[in-house]
């Protein structure tokens, strides 16, 4: 098919390219953008707006979020022949786009919850809550030291007066639970 005819293309998430020359690729890949790659449309039509004397120029649509719109765009062929082949492989062609934030997609990040009374009341009072928050965590972390570890003094051991030591758990509590190896004290 000789490219400068391709009146639309019809790109499909989770398909692959058609492929004779080289490895298929999918038909949609997303290269980042101020939105980033986690709402990649399901179907992208590309449509062929003209010739400029080296390649097509080709305008995409797909229904995105009025957050997101298409960046920059290249649509990629694979030429029947070789790589510059003016006619394309039938199913060879791929979008690699960026999608952008919109205005109102800018809006929505800055401001995710937009809720004007918690917005007007977190600005006055969030230094004080980290402060609050990190007093708090000292706090818990000094009572955890403290009630499990500076309780670790070693207990003295009672004999029997046979020149032999035992535990002391051995003298204060009940016999071990089975299959207790006294040796792993």
């Amino acid at each position: 098919v000789l490219l400068r005819e391709v009146e639309a293309l019809t790109l499909h998430r989770g398909q692959y390219t058609t492929a004779r020359r080289t490895a298929a690729v999918p038909q949609l890949q997303c290269t980042g953008g101020t939105a980033g790659c986690s709402h990649i449309p399901e179907v992208v039509q590309c449509y062929n707006k003209g010739w400029d004397g080296y390649d097509v120029q080709w305008q995409c649509k797909a229904d995105l979020k009025n957050t997101h719109r298409f960046g920059r765009i290249e649509v990629s062929c694979e030429g029947y022949d070789y790589p510059d082949d003016p006619y394309i492989l039938k199913g060879s062609c791929s979008l690699l786009f960026r999608l952008e934030l919109t205005e109102e997609g800018e809006k929505k990040v800055k401001n995710p919850g937009s809720f004007s009374y918690y917005e007007s009341r977190k600005d006055s009072s969030d230094s004080g809550a980290g402060v609050v928050l990190v007093v708090v965590l000292l706090v818990l972390a000094f009572g955890v030291y403290k009630f499990f570890l500076s309780n670790q003094q070693p207990e003295q051991s009672s004999g029997d007066g046979d020149g032999f030591t035992r535990p002391s758990w051995q003298s204060h509590q009940a016999p071990p639970p089975p299959g207790f190896k006294s040796s792993f004290t």
